[in-house]
């Protein structure tokens, strides 16, 4: 660019132009360009601009004439007002500050491309139109005919980031405002005391000079800021310029974008699980075939650490089903075994392990609730969780809770088959299937029960003298009397005629001992039924007992049987036999 009719200073004024890192231009009195540095030259051919012979108005904002508050409209000595500008680059939109004062006769306008903090701004889209987009402010010159120094260190002091002029040795020879500011523990010394080093970084750029140090930039985070350290080179080669910008709001606003990606990604992870294990109910699978689907496809997406399953069985004191991963064996056994637990047969919503029984130090736990508020099951977790990870797990948890309430539903349907069509009481057939599971839970857990037999008393005599119809009452009276003594867990079956078995669970021979004293005492005691001739004829049932604390389980019924027979002896040895 030509500079005829300028009037410069004998100093070498372009060559500190070039050196600063931001556009500096230089206008006559007519707003023509007279003088440009290698950055607002940069600017202006990415911009596809021209610049010789047009005046600024014209290059910069297509005026026809000078912008509001330019200095060369006021005959004072004013500065003009900063204006921001967009130019329509090669490569895309550039975004600029301009800054226009009067200098030694001329105007002096800084340029300072916001394109990156702009673009920035736009993609966080949280709606700031400027992100570490600050001006580089020059002071209007008090003196027209102020030194070199007094020119730079004005021009620097204006500067939003902190600036320092260092000699070969990383000695501080100049600073500006910014660094006291940024960095007030700065002994203003050498550069990297900034930071509070007494050397100089180990991977600095500038170790073997500033020549190949130029242009090239460096991180530092101290504290909870981070900066970043731009390296330029001095004019006549000895020392450079470092600048030090802080982009501690850049990188936060970087990390809340990260944040927010992986929350929308875990979102959608959840979301596609919720999918598959919805599609996967629907299948009709077996319900062990869910439970580990569940525990082994599902729950690892969700969470780290071993995890247990355990869904309650229709009768109270039984597991339907069990699923676990990252637990020993013996681990897995204790928490089962307390889930038969009286308390926890309650099947409240909220009934949950004591912490004691988990083999963790911090553990989480679950309850499965169908749509009744009843607790079907249980989900063990290791580890403890916030309630945010709570309430994604339990998104999944909750269509758990409905197929295995679903499924237990069904199951009740189909124990109604087993049932006697007089008394309500179970068949023989389902006795034998719960002996079964109280004989594995006696070898696995160790967990006694004990078998109670009953014979009615004189029914024969009933059927021949007032018919089977008052005989049937006599052995529903009967039912109904042991079924109101019943627990939850326990089990009355009729096996006979006249013959029933009752199924008392986790309890010795010594419980059914006391069972058997609570029948006779409280329950049978005065009980009768009325006949049709205005006689109460009394209900006696020959009871017998044994417990697997005492006897073999493959003998109880037969020991239980012979104290009822050795009953039946003495209730006859007071009453007279029926034929």
């Amino acid at each position: 660019m030509e500079k005829s009719g300028v009037s410069l200073p004998d100093i070498e004024l372009p060559d500190l132009f070039n050196a600063v890192q931001t556009g500096l231009l230089l206008c006559g009195q007519d707003c023509r360009f007279v003088f440009a540095n290698d950055v607002a030259r940069d600017f202006f051919s990415r911009a596809g601009l021209g610049m010789n012979g047009q005046p600024c108005h014209k290059a910069l904002f297509a005026g026809d004439g000078p912008c509001e508050g330019c200095p060369t409209g006021s005959g004072e000595d004013q500065a003009g007002k900063r204006q921001a500008l967009t130019i329509k680059g090669q490569g895309g939109d550039i975004f600029l500050k301009v800054f226009c004062q009067r200098w030694q006769g001329q105007y002096l306008l800084t340029i300072h491309e916001v394109t990156q903090e702009i673009t920035l701004l736009r993609r966080s889209d949280l709606d700031r139109k400027e992100l570490l987009a600050k001006n580089i402010l020059l002071e209007r010159r008090r003196r027209q005919n102020q030194e070199e120094h007094e020119f730079l260190a004005q021009l620097m002091d204006n500067l939003p980031d902190a600036l320092l002029a260092v000699d070969e040795n990383f000695q501080v020879q100049r600073q500006n405002k910014a660094v006291l500011d940024m960095f007030p523990g700065h002994d203003g010394l050498h550069c990297y005391s900034v930071f509070g080093k007494s050397a100089p970084c180990t991977d600095c750029p500038a170790k073997r000079g500033f020549n190949e140090a130029n242009g090239q930039k460096k991180s530092h985070e101290t504290g909870d800021r981070s900066y970043t350290e731009i390296f330029s080179v001095t004019p006549n080669g000895k020392g450079g310029l470092i600048l030090f910008r802080d982009i501690t709001r850049q990188i936060d606003l970087i990390g809340q974008i990260r944040l927010r990606r992986e929350e929308i990604a875990n979102k959608n992870k959840v979301l596609s699980l919720l999918v598959d294990f919805g599609i996967y109910l629907q299948k009709g699978t077996g319900i062990s075939e869910v439970a580990g689907y569940f525990l082994d496809a599902i729950l690892p997406d969700l969470h780290a650490g071993a995890a247990g399953l355990i869904i309650n069985d229709i009768r109270a004191g039984n597991i339907w089903v069990s699923h676990q991963s990252g637990m020993t064996e013996a681990e897995w056994k204790t928490v089962t075994k307390a889930c038969m637990s009286r308390d926890m047969q309650r099947f409240k919503a909220d009934g949950l392990l004591a912490d004691r029984v988990l083999p963790w130090p911090k553990s989480s736990q679950i309850p499965l609730v169908g749509a009744q508020g009843q607790r079907v099951g249980l989900v063990l977790l290791e580890g403890s969780l916030g309630p945010e990870d709570m309430g994604i797990l339990r998104l999944v948890t909750e269509p758990l809770g409905a197929y295995f309430q679903n499924q237990l539903l069904m199951r009740q349907l189909e124990e109604k088959a087993n049932k006697d069509a007089l008394t309500g009481l179970y068949n023989r057939g389902y006795l034998a299937q719960a002996v079964e599971e109280e004989q594995g839970k006696f070898h696995g857990y160790g967990i006694n029960y004990a078998l109670v037999l009953g014979d009615v008393n004189q029914l024969k005599k009933i059927n021949d003298q007032y018919g089977h119809e008052n005989g049937d009452r006599l052995i529903v009276t009967v039912a109904e009397a042991l079924r109101s003594t019943l627990r939850g867990s326990d089990i009355a079956a009729r096996t006979g005629g006249d013959e029933f078995i009752v199924l008392l669970t986790n309890s010795t021979d010594e419980d059914a001992g006391l069972f058997i004293e609570r029948l006779q005492e409280r329950v049978f005691s005065g009980l009768s039924i009325t006949l049709p001739d205005g006689i109460e004829f009394p209900v006696t049932v020959s009871l017998g007992k044994a417990g697997t604390d005492k006897y073999p389980p493959d003998s109880l019924t037969k020991e239980a049987d012979r104290q009822m027979y050795a009953a039946k002896d003495r209730f006859y040895a007071t009453v007279q036999r029926y034929r």
